[in-house]
């Protein structure tokens, strides 16, 4: 709606609730699965996945229940919804479907590593499918956006510091609370977005006339994903991140302070 977009809203987590939907589309659009339609858009229709939530914290105090309820929703409600509007737009050969990945789709992060798997998933799916989707003139584009500064990630934070984590080693819980949580704070303000910047960075993608299969939203986080490209083995970004973190923390610091102020910079010119 920052947009102008008409959205309409359903249960990602349940089958039933795709077809309700798809059929009022249909009775209100007739042949068109414009789910978020904008107004001075021509077909063919746009449909924009945004369905999904965080989970951070070690890997040992994470219940499966609520790993599979992460994944019910990140990937497989991503899934249901293209297994219903797939058919008809491979029928009209026209679509774009866009969803809402992350960074950490493409680099795995510490202490976030059932959310970067669902994000993984989800990059392989539309990855995968963009293939045979281009056979039927329909796009597939992935949104990467960093952290993003709104209520959803602050409540995600606050959350996790008051997370009953009794069965973690004492090493982790300081690794934990006293670096990840204390510097991640930093790095939302070095480098967070704000909804509406996100926003209008979809709104790039799907008003331009040939669609990226990725498109990142920040651009301070291109060399990381420069940097895991570089060497197919892995270890170099491995290496690089675990040696800031670890090893050389006043460089880390350093760094977030640079992007603070290069954030800043740009904020201003922005204005």
């Amino acid at each position: 709606q920052l947009l102008g977009f008409q959205d309409s809203e359903l249960d990602c987590n349940t089958v039933s609730s795709s077809p309700l939907l798809i059929s009022q589309v249909h009775k209100d659009l007739k042949y068109c699965f414009l789910l978020f339609p904008l107004a001075n858009l021509p077909l063919p229709s746009h449909t924009v996945n945004n369905a999904g939530f965080g989970l951070i914290g070690p890997v040992e105090s994470q219940s499966m229940a609520s790993i599979q309820h992460l994944f019910d929703t990140n990937f497989f409600g991503l899934v249901r919804l293209v297994q219903e509007i797939f058919p008809d737009m491979k029928q009209r050969k026209r679509g774009h479907i866009v969803v809402m990945s992350s960074v950490l789709g493409l680099q795995g992060l510490l202490f976030n590593d059932i959310y970067s798997a669902s994000k993984f998933a989800v990059e392989g799916f539309c990855e995968s499918l963009a293939l045979q989707a281009l056979k039927f003139g329909i796009r597939i584009s992935l949104i990467e956006p960093g952290p993003v500064l709104s209520e959803f990630e602050k409540k995600l934070y606050e959350e996790a510091a008051s997370k009953d984590l009794s069965g973690v080693d004492k090493e982790t819980l300081d690794i934990f609370h006293n670096f990840y949580l204390t510097y991640s704070k930093e790095v939302f303000t070095a480098l967070g977005q704000s909804p509406e910047e996100v926003a209008e960075h979809v709104l790039k993608v799907i008003t331009s006339e040939n669609p990226p299969l990725r498109y990142q939203t920040n651009s301070f986080y291109t060399p990381i994903t420069t940097l895991k490209h570089a060497d197919p083995s892995g270890n170099l970004p491995l290496n690089t991140f675990h040696q800031m973190i670890f090893q050389h923390d006043r460089l880390f610091k350093a760094s977030l302070s640079l992007l603070k102020m290069l954030q800043w910079r740009k904020r201003r010119d922005m204005d």
